[in-house]
């Protein structure tokens, strides 16, 4: 007999589906969101550990370019070495070591609005953590500290990464260097007018005035001589060298047409506002003016009457001769129509027509305007504008260290913006400047490597209170007050 096996199949094929399709009893889901168990749950997680391994990352490589941009301006060792070569170093042992001087005259300039040597004192007490009496920090103001932070801000400088230069600017690069000078007034002790006289006698009796050249290009000050108010700044800048390939431009306290002669002998080239009385001799026209021929060949000067420009345009452009001690030298003239003033805004250069037109040179003329926000960012932010010692040598201290704390801000800046992906010229430095005083503190415990616990913390900050300070006059403000009990 054969059994019936297709049957038997069929019905082990019906038992399995009916087990396929019987529907399981659902689970609870109070207390838990529907769904995956825990899929929102791990999801949540993933995403905090990407956005902390970003944020981790971020900070890694911070650090590493202020270590690169920043904290490589100034060396430990090179400081040291060169202390000793300055003279800075009197005696043994040293309780302040010239790389904290150094760093903390910088970063002082920047934290208080009141220079002198208490704020240097503060900082040494509250970042380093040199417990030390105020007169030894007074004492290590003298000739050995001005030639130590001279010679800090030259390196620097130099050291300071370059901008790349954008748009019109890119054509400058033939150039070695693009530089401005400029001064200005620094309020002095009554006790150095001697030495600083004032032409304001009446309200100031000391001030002096300091001459720098500025890099337009880098936004740095490259070079600085301090002289008294009454000192010409066109003397000062003629008794620095002409560097053939450099391009200088200055505002009209600079105009002098020996100068001029001077700079294109020199091999250099030049860019200068040129005064509205000024009126050299015309010698060639390319456009802007009527009868170009008729006025060259009488030699018109250019504020002659007779000479008439043409408004088609709204510029000119000629060749004039200028009148110098030594004979005459012909420069390239032109001018801009200000519908404002209804004047035009003339410029005297030695740069050709076919490498730079009207519009360019007004256009890089204003480039000069970075040596007036340099000198805003040293007196406003780096307290530069007022100076109260006695001592020719620390005041000289106290200037380079607003140098090198406004090189210090530019290379902070220039970090800033290449870990965010930003241009350099998108940070100010002035409202970096006004941001100082925060970043100050932790930029210095990161510089001088102190890995500080919150005990520590907190113990550095009392100590600038108990310590920094403490009441000046403790016999009148006692008088005063104690009828009250304080």
């Amino acid at each position: 007999m054969f059994k019936d096996i297709t049957k038997r199949h069929t019905v082990s094929r019906n038992r399995k589906a009916q087990e396929r399709t019987r529907v399981k009893p659902r689970r609870s889901t109070a207390g838990r969101p529907r769904g995956r168990p825990g899929r929102k749950a791990g999801l949540t997680q993933r995403l905090a550990s990407e956005r902390e391994r970003k944020e981790n990352k971020l900070a890694g490589r911070s650090f590493k370019t202020l270590k690169k941009q920043a904290f490589s301006l100034l060396k430990r060792s090179e400081v040291e070495e060169l202390a000793r070569e300055c003279g800075f170093y009197r005696r043994t042992p040293r309780a302040i070591s010239a790389f904290d001087f150094a760093l903390c005259c910088a970063m002082a300039a920047m934290v208080e609005g009141k220079r002198g040597f208490a704020s240097v004192w503060r900082l040494l007490a509250a970042a380093v953590g040199v417990k030390v009496a105020r007169s030894a920090v007074t004492q290590r103001f003298g000739e050995g500290s001005a030639q130590l932070l001279e010679e800090l801000f030259t390196r620097a400088v130099k050291r300071l990464p370059k901008m790349q230069c954008p748009d019109m600017l890119a054509r400058l690069k033939k150039f070695r260097e693009v530089l401005a000078d400029d001064g200005t007034v620094i309020t002095l002790s009554p006790l150095m007018k001697k030495l600083f006289p004032a032409t304001r006698t009446n309200s100031v009796d000391a001030a002096g005035k300091l001459h720098a050249t500025a890099d337009l290009i880098g936004r740095r000050i490259v070079a600085v001589e301090l002289t008294g108010e009454r000192y010409s700044e066109l003397k000062v800048a003629r008794s620095r060298q002409v560097q053939a390939g450099t391009l200088y431009m200055s505002d009209l306290g600079y105009t002098s047409y020996d100068y001029f002669a001077e700079i294109k002998a020199g091999g250099a080239d030049m860019l200068w506002r040129l005064k509205d009385n000024a009126n050299p001799k015309i010698v060639a026209v390319r456009h802007g003016i009527h009868a170009p021929a008729f006025v060259a060949k009488c030699g018109y000067g250019l504020n002659d009457p007779r000479v008439r420009f043409t408004q088609c345009h709204g510029t000119f452009d000629a060749d004039a001769q200028f009148d110098t001690s030594d004979g005459s030298v012909v420069l390239r003239v032109v001018g801009r129509y200000n519908r404002e003033t209804e004047k035009y805004h003339c410029y005297v250069t030695t740069l050709q027509p076919e490498d730079f037109d009207t519009d360019d040179l007004a256009a890089l003329y204003s480039l000069r305007w970075i040596i007036e926000l340099l000198f805003k960012l040293l007196k406003s932010s780096c307290h530069l504008d007022h100076v109260d010692t006695s001592d020719p040598a620390a005041l000289r201290t106290h200037i380079y260290a607003s140098l090198l704390g406004a090189t210090i801000l530019s290379a902070l800046c220039l970090s800033a913006a290449s870990v965010h992906g930003l241009h350099p010229r998108e940070i100010s430095a002035l409202v970096a400047g006004i941001a100082a005083p925060i970043i100050v503190m932790p930029l210095m415990f990161l510089w001088c490597e102190r890995n500080l616990t919150p005990e520590e913390l907190a113990d550095s900050i009392l100590r600038v209170l108990a310590v920094g300070c403490r009441d000046q006059n403790p016999g009148r403000t006692r008088k005063k007050w104690g009828v009250l009990g304080l």
